[in-house]
């Protein structure tokens, strides 16, 4: 009974670090097309709005994802090593795209931003031009392809089980 509460959290723990993220994925696609600086600082902070419930069903994702395999004693599956790497490759590869990309734009529109752990105060913005520029080097397929064909993949691989 104690490993069907840990799975159900698990998975309740994966649909709320998803739904929290719905604002941010429709963020990086939409804040492309943006010239109107009002408009990209409030998808900006409409994104932001969400990181503690992000963090914390993430974190949540991950104690679980580690507990299970102890319970159900699968640590000498191979899926199971391959899921953790993928996942952690994931959230690395996403902070840092975001230290890059958005936390850079933050500053570029004239928002509080951060620089690693530190905050910021709001600068004056920058030129439309640079922040054309800026939006332009946003790569969106990697996001659409990291964000979403890898976790894809590890849920395969926890539903399959292939190796």
């Amino acid at each position: 009974m104690f490993t069907q509460w840990i799975l159900y959290l698990h998975v309740l723990s994966a649909i709320t670090f998803f739904l929290a993220h719905g604002a941010s994925a429709a963020m990086v696609f939409q804040i492309r097309k943006e010239t109107d600086f009002a408009r990209i600082r409030a998808m900006l902070d409409l994104s932001g709005t969400t990181i503690m419930a992000i963090l914390f069903a993430f974190l949540a994702l991950g104690l679980t994802g580690l507990a299970l395999p102890f319970l159900v004693q699968l640590w000498d599956k191979v899926w199971v090593w391959l899921s953790i790497v993928l996942m952690l490759f994931v959230a690395v590869w996403m902070g840092w795209f975001n230290e890059k990309s958005y936390k850079e734009l933050r500053r570029l529109v004239g928002l509080p931003y951060m620089r690693g752990n530190k905050s910021f105060p709001a600068q004056p913005p920058a030129s439309a031009e640079e922040v054309a520029a800026h939006l332009k080097k946003i790569n969106v397929h990697a996001v659409a392809f990291i964000g979403y064909a890898i976790p894809a993949f590890v849920l395969w691989l926890m539903t399959f089980k292939p190796f």
